[in-house]
């Protein structure tokens, strides 16, 4: 983990399946392979107050690459299969914890604080399997 970031927490997703409209799209986009992040903790049913300090500075929108996770890209005719591990970098909550983590991630909407895309490319979700928050380990 950068130094730098000194992240507190990674999302994870597993599998995310992406479906472009248009098939030239697709060939542009495989040239480069490009992911990224969009993190909005407001988008949470509390704000992110459960979680950050101060879920408005963690407002965020980037490319994951090796100094901010680890991204594993399967294509298919269609479009990409992507699982991502994206470290976030945060002042978090005093006393959080993996309990209140986990319910905020799941009961209190913050998996809809998050997602990942594909940058300026037409590109939706056609199926994913969800995202969870962890805490990331100690490096």
């Amino acid at each position: 983990m950068s130094e730098e970031l000194n992240p507190g927490l990674v999302w994870h997703i597993d599998r995310a399946k992406f479906s472009f409209d248009d098939a030239d799209e697709y060939e542009e986009w495989k040239k480069e392979k490009k992911v990224f992040f969009e993190f909005s903790p407001s988008q949470s049913d509390d704000f992110g107050e459960a979680v950050f300090a101060d879920a408005s500075e963690c407002e965020d929108d980037f490319e994951v690459n090796a100094d901010r996770g680890k991204v594993s890209i399967t294509l298919e005719e269609d479009g990409p299969i992507i699982s991502a591990w994206v470290k976030v970098s945060a002042d978090l909550a005093e006393d959080l914890d993996e309990e209140t983590l986990s319910e905020w991630s799941s009961d209190e909407g913050g998996w809809a604080s998050c997602s990942i895309h594909l940058g300026p490319y037409d590109a939706s979700i056609s199926e994913d399997d969800g995202g969870d928050w962890r805490f990331a380990e100690d490096s």
